[in-house]
């Protein structure tokens, strides 16, 4: 789906939206999604983990999403004074010596008006992110660090650096208190202040500092584990029970 809006967007705002508009997006995404699973099979010892009726849903999930984008494309992106600066960003700074920090902006844009630059992460959802997950700091450190580590690597004055998610959603409701429930697309700005950011890198340098040693090395411990039902209801390691201080219910 990422692969699919940006070659999209970059055909908008490298070429002409005349030609995006005529784009069969559908049949790009269906063509990243083979190429995706072929790869990732391939890192699965070439074993089968889905299937022809799931891969379907997905695409025709993505089908609608896809078929919403090109009908609300000036809702979202503009090409009156945005450019679309970036794509596929590499963001590569030092933490300190053998730790490097490692990310990829799925999309930047510049306003040629305001002189600001927008930094853009997208997610798929399956119906959006409800106010639990907005407040999911782990969730939202993702981009504040990007925005740290953009206007580090750029040389760009941070406060001209705004964030964004531009979530995508694979479902939404017939019959809808909101009206903005029946939009495939959520916007989800968190605050990225110097206080926000601060408290992201803490939790990162207080992550590294716990797990890697001075020379670059994973620390080999027993890690003490914070149980939540919330946390160990996604836990990749609920079913295998392994762990003593799960809560399963």
């Amino acid at each position: 789906m990422h692969e699919t809006i940006q070659t999209w967007l970059e055909t908008i705002y490298h070429d002409k939206v005349k030609t995006a508009n005529e784009m069969d997006l559908s049949k790009l995404l269906y063509e990243n999604m083979v190429k995706s699973y072929k790869s990732t099979k391939a890192q699965n010892s070439h074993q089968d983990f889905s299937n022809a009726d799931e891969l379907n849903m997905f695409w025709l999930d993505g089908k609608h999403i896809l078929d919403y984008l090109k009908k609300k494309r000036g809702g979202y992106f503009s090409t009156k004074s945005d450019r679309l600066a970036g794509v596929e960003t590499l963001l590569y700074q030092e933490l300190r010596p053998g730790v490097m920090f490692k990310g990829f902006i799925d999309l930047v844009f510049y306003n040629e008006n305001t002189e600001r630059w927008t930094v853009i992460d997208i997610k798929t959802s399956t119906s959006g992110w409800n106010d639990y997950a907005k407040k999911d700091q782990s969730k939202v450190a993702q981009i504040l660090l990007y925005k740290e580590f953009f206007a580090k690597q750029f040389d760009i004055p941070i406060d001209k650096i705004d964030v964004e998610y531009f979530i995508v959603k694979r479902r939404v409701p017939k019959e809808a208190d909101f009206a903005s429930m029946q939009k495939r697309v959520q916007i989800f700005r968190p605050p990225s202040g110097k206080i926000k950011r601060g408290q992201a890198l803490s939790s990162m340098n207080t992550f590294v500092e716990t797990t890697v040693d001075s020379n670059g090395e994973y620390i080999d411990k027993e890690y003490p584990t914070s149980p939540s039902k919330w946390g160990c209801n996604f836990c990749a390691f609920k079913e295998m029970r392994i762990c003593p201080d799960a809560i399963l219910n």
